[in-house]
This record gives structure tokens, C-alpha cells and sequence, in this order.
């Protein structure tokens, strides 16, 4: 790692131990973007959906220096994270508790099995949310349309749902329990199936080239004022990729699948050799490199400035966090191989201005308020728990630089 993103990924990590408070979770003293009016729409308070991205950049900084402040402080948000998810949460929270936050604190703490419990309790609050729709599982919470009417069906946001289908992994990857798995599996289908307007038959947009935000017609929320079904933004497009290569993992082992064939026959089951359309698992594998790959060329294609730099959900304004979630996803896709050769010869250099542009904005000296520059405006760097989860990925973006730079061009 050179010697200059080292020093800019610890002033990053430096600030997200100082944002912690002394119960584990963000301190609204230290923090400005967990109190108003930096918070924006998101009242004030110590939790928040960023915390298991501040604390994954603090276990992925100790791995690369060994200090053990980093882990002390990630360690601290992974228990509180933890300590907070219940049975009432919504869905993302809690596949957010098994996947990064007990998945890595478990990593750091071999030998510290006292969350195991509640891991297995979250799992089993999990299942409250499966539905028999085609989305699989429920995130959790409804919506208001433009009208300001409140509708109970369930949002379906891609990003929400991304958590769960990486804690389903996470969960069968630790406890070995094979029926995590093939939930997971079934859950694909959602985030691979065309999106048919109306319904939640599929989160995918051919027409955009990536994921919907949500399936449903339902605005303002968040750093955009986009209708979720009529766009795809940065964070689905990193967190979906993510779930799907971590289940590609799973797909492209034989001995696993010998294991789930077995645990499916036991049940009565088809076999996991097809997927819910009865197709074949090599079929599935290519979907799933199909849509990872398409999203990631949309981040480039849609998204990226001249001078690098990527915008949220096209053009619209420069983020350094979502830069560096391009650069983290064209990593784990094509440390995977699934990125073919003629798309890396194309792609691979828009990746590594990306990290050229991340590199040079992200020093102490250079770092932009709020890791954000407006160009359109049509994003905004609100709500402010947001705007911490990318300061995060900003700090993970600059640490993934050297295995961007390993691969060259065939």
C-alpha cells in the first residue's frame, strides 16, 4: 500500500475510532453527521446503518497495520451493532448484524464465541420475513407514494435486501447449516429476474443496465429524489454484486453441492442442481456473472466523469465513497474471474483513473466536505449516516488499490 493512501486511509479510520462512543455505537458529540443538522432526515442517535461499514474499515485497516486500536474500536461496533438488532428490526439490520458485523468480529476473535447465541437467534428472526412473492424475503417496512399516502406493502429496496442475502451466506459459512444456503440461493432470483413494473417479480434493469433501486414507485428517500423504479444508484450496485459473488463462491463447489443435494433429497426437495425456473446451476452462474458484470460496466458507462470521479446514480455529482465502491467491485468480480477478458481490456483502465482520482481527493489536505462535490445537485449528502458509510468505503477503496493495480491488462 503506498505510502500516502496509508496516511489518508488512517486519518479516515482515525476519525471513525474518534466518532465512537463509550457504549459502542457513534457518539453524537464527535460525530456531526449522527446530529442535526449534519444527520438531515435520520433523527439523532448512536445507531445507525452505517456502522457496519465504519467497522469493516477498521478490521480491513488493523489487518494491513496490526494496531490494535482499530480492532478494539471495530470489535466495540460490532457488539453494539449486535447488542441493538432485536426481533422488531427490519431486515437489513439484521442480515447487517450477521454479515459484516459477527461474521468479522468472529474473523478478528477466534477463540470468542460468546455471540454465537445471538447469531443464531437473528437467523431464526430472520425467517419472519420470508414471503411466498417472488422477492422471497420482505425488508420490512412500506412506503409513501408521491401523495404523501402511506402503503404497507413492502418496499423491496435492493440495497436492504443485499444485507440479507450476504447474512444468509455469512450464516451458512460459519454454522454450516446448508438450509441457510439454499435460501440464499432462492433469494437470487430476485436480484437476477427482470423487473416487471407493479409487481416484485425482480429488482433488475436491463433498460438501465443494473438494479432498481426498489421495485416500487416511491420517491424521496434518502441521498436522491429519484422513483426507486426507475433507477439504480451506487450502493445497490456494490451490494448486490457483493451477495451474488459471495453465493458464486458457493455454486462453483462441488463438494458443496453434493452436500446440499443430499440435505435436499432428505427433505423431499428438487435438487439444488435447479434453480426455481428449473434451470441448471451452471445456467444460474452464468446469470450471476452476467448481471455482475453488466452493473459494473453501468457504473463506468453511466456514471464515471472525465476526470474519474463517479457519480451516485449517473452523472449527477462526485462521490468519493461511491468511486471506491466501483473500485471494490470490479476487485472482488474479477479476483473471481468473472469479468472477461475483452471487458477487462475496456474497463480496466476507467477502474484505475477511478482509484487515480480517489487517490488524489482523499488526502488530508484534499478530502472535499463530506466526501461529496456537487456538479448537478440532484444528489445530496443527507441523510448523514450515509455520508459516514461512504467516508468508510472511501478509507476500504484506498486499501483495495493494490490489488486493483496487480492485475494488469493480458
Amino acid at each position: 500500500m503506498r505510502d500516502q493512501d496509508l496516511v489518508s486511509a488512517r486519518h479516515i479510520c482515525d476519525q471513525i475510532v474518534q466518532w465512537q462512543a463509550t457504549s459502542g455505537g457513534v457518539s453524537l458529540e464527535t460525530c456531526r453527521y449522527h446530529r442535526p443538522p449534519a444527520s438531515g432526515k435520520v433523527k439523532p442517535w448512536s445507531f445507525g446503518q452505517d456502522i457496519p461499514w465504519l467497522m469493516r474499515a477498521l478490521y480491513r485497516f488493523y489487518d494491513i497495520t496490526g494496531e490494535p486500536k482499530y480492532k478494539a474500536a471495530a470489535d466495540r461496533y460490532a457488539v453494539f451493532f449486535l447488542a441493538c438488532t432485536h426481533d422488531k428490526v427490519p431486515a437489513w439490520q439484521m442480515g447487517g448484524a450477521l454479515d459484516p458485523c459477527f461474521a468479522l468480529y468472529r474473523e478478528h476473535n477466534h477463540c470468542d464465541d460468546s455471540l454465537d447465541p445471538k447469531a443464531r437467534a437473528i437467523y431464526r428472526w430472520l425467517q419472519q420475513y420470508r414471503t411466498e412473492d417472488a422477492n422471497y424475503f420482505n425488508a420490512g417496512y412500506g412506503y409513501l407514494d408521491d401523495d404523501g399516502v402511506f402503503h404497507d406493502e413492502d418496499v423491496g429496496y435492493s440495497n436492504d435486501l443485499s444485507d440479507v442475502g450476504r447474512g444468509l451466506i455469512a450464516y451458512y459459512r460459519l454454522f454450516r447449516e446448508e438450509e441457510a444456503l439454499e435460501h440464499a440461493v432462492k433469494f437470487s432470483e430476485y436480484f437476477l429476474r427482470e423487473h416487471r413494473p407493479g409487481s416484485m417479480e425482480g429488482v433488475w434493469s436491463s433498460k438501465i443496465g443494473t438494479w432498481l433501486i426498489g421495485p416500487r414507485h416511491n420517491s424521496g428517500f434518502e441521498n436522491l429524489e429519484v422513483h426507486a423504479d426507475e433507477a439504480g444508484w451506487g450502493f445497490s450496485t456494490w451490494s448486490c454484486s457483493l451477495f451474488l459473488a459471495r453465493l458464486y463462491d458457493h455454486l462453483r463447489d462441488e463438494n458443496l453441492r453434493s452436500k446440499v443435494r443430499k440435505w435436499r433429497w432428505q427433505h423431499g426437495e428438487p435438487s439444488i442442481g435447479t434453480s426455481l425456473q428449473g434451470e441448471s446451476l451452471e445456467s444460474l452462474m452464468c446469470r450471476i456473472r452476467d448481471r455482475c458484470v453488466t452493473s459494473l460496466r453501468w457504473s463506468f458507462d453511466a456514471c464515471q466523469f472525465e476526470d474519474g470521479a463517479l457519480g451516485m446514480q449517473g452523472r449527477d455529482d462526485k462521490w468519493l465513497g461511491i468511486t471506491a465502491a466501483a473500485i471494490m467491485q470490479y476487485v472482488e468480480l474479477y479476483r473471481r474471474q468473472m469479468i472477461p477478458e475483452d471487458v477487462h481490456k475496456e474497463y480496466y483502465p476507467k477502474a484505475l483513473k477511478a482509484l487515480a482520482w480517489l487517490r488524489e481527493m482523499s488526502t488530508p489536505a484534499t478530502f472535499p466536505t463530506d466526501g461529496y462535490i456537487p456538479v448537478t445537485g440532484q444528489s445530496r449528502p443527507d441523510p448523514g449516516c450515509n455520508v459516514a458509510w461512504l467516508i468508510a468505503f472511501t478509507a476500504e477503496g484506498l486499501m483495495t488499490g493494490p490489488d486493483l493495480e496487480s492485475f494488469g491488462i493480458p
